[in-house]
């Protein structure tokens, strides 16, 4: 798929359903489509493998009523998408003190600088409790590739620490993983 590039809205992302809580699912789900531009097909059977792995270790009903903690990302992250589809999973602010939202935020920027074959699953808290995927970002603000349908984050409404009047959005660093195909066969697709 070298040079073929498709934007967004030419394959939308999956939306979770308005009662449950698996937000972090349709994360994992929209994050590798976004990485790998999979096809609707594609994208069905990692979520019924997803599906599937939750129901055989008695969580899936766990998962839909109250979502999906961190370690528990990870894990499927390791276990069920793993190494075929996603060839990095980095959790750069792990067991690290809370950067402040410009170190956050750079680090954000430089992971993602407009290289194809990157993506961010970001862990939101505040006014969302959510896990949501990062498509761009600007100095400005985020731009989402969500399950929810939240377009953008700006940057002016977040924080890394607590929220406060107009800063309600606390983005969390040690929830946030920085995923990658580049090294799959060699390069990006």
């Amino acid at each position: 798929m070298k040079g073929y590039h498709r934007t967004a809205t030419q394959f939308p992302p999956f939306q979770q359903g308005g009662l449950d809580s698996l937000c972090g699912l349709y994360s994992i789900v929209n994050a590798e489509r976004y990485i790998n531009r999979s096809s609707d097909e594609e994208t069905q059977v990692l979520f019924d493998h997803l599906v599937k792995y939750l129901s055989r270790r008695g969580l899936l009903g766990k998962f839909l009523v109250g979502g999906i903690l961190h370690h528990q990302m990870l894990s499927i992250l390791e276990k069920v998408v793993g190494s075929k589809r996603i060839s990095s999973v980095e959790i750069p602010w792990r067991g690290l003190p809370n950067p402040d939202l410009t170190t956050f935020w750079r680090s954000m920027q430089k992971f993602l600088d407009g290289t194809l074959g990157r993506s961010i699953i970001l862990g939101l808290d505040g006014y969302h409790d959510h896990w949501t995927v990062i498509e761009s970002i600007t100095n400005r603000s985020l731009t989402l590739y969500d399950s929810a349908l939240i377009k953008r984050l700006p940057r002016s409404a977040c924080t890394t620490t607590y929220a406060t009047g107009k800063r309600q959005h606390i983005l969390l660093p040690a929830q946030t993983y920085f995923l990658s195909n580049e090294n799959l066969n060699g390069n990006a697709e």
